[in-house]
């Protein structure tokens, strides 16, 4: 009993002062578990939404891309279409020529006729 009497009134028995104290760290701890505890759930939180945020902009980004390039092969497309048919064109005119009979070429005078008009 000599232990017990040399204790502070607080720590012996059940005072109301004894239940605040207790209450106290408890609520302290809490408290400090809870903060800790925001801040890394903030922390991750924040990290997914830059990294969702991050994908959502390069798959837009994706998108415009694939307009552009659609377009562009389109566009590719109707040019070579119609250099086929350009050189479709020429083809058949080598041959309309080729399968053309000759016309002989015409004999150069030597001595033109002398034209005189009046001034």
């Amino acid at each position: 009993m000599a232990v017990m009497s040399m204790l502070p009134q607080i720590f012996n028995g059940t005072l109301r002062e004894h239940y605040l104290l207790l209450f106290g760290m408890a609520g302290g701890i809490a408290a400090v578990v809870g903060f800790v505890a925001a801040w890394v759930g903030a922390h991750f939180g924040a990290r997914r939404a830059a990294r969702l945020g991050a994908e959502a902009a390069l798959a837009n980004s994706g998108l415009g891309i694939d307009r552009t390039l659609g377009s562009l092969v389109q566009a590719v497309d109707a040019i070579a279409l119609e250099v086929e048919r350009l050189s479709e064109g020429q083809r058949f005119t080598a041959r309309l020529m080729s399968e053309r009979p000759s016309l002989g070429v015409p004999s150069k005078q030597e001595n033109p006729a002398r034209v005189i008009t009046p001034h």
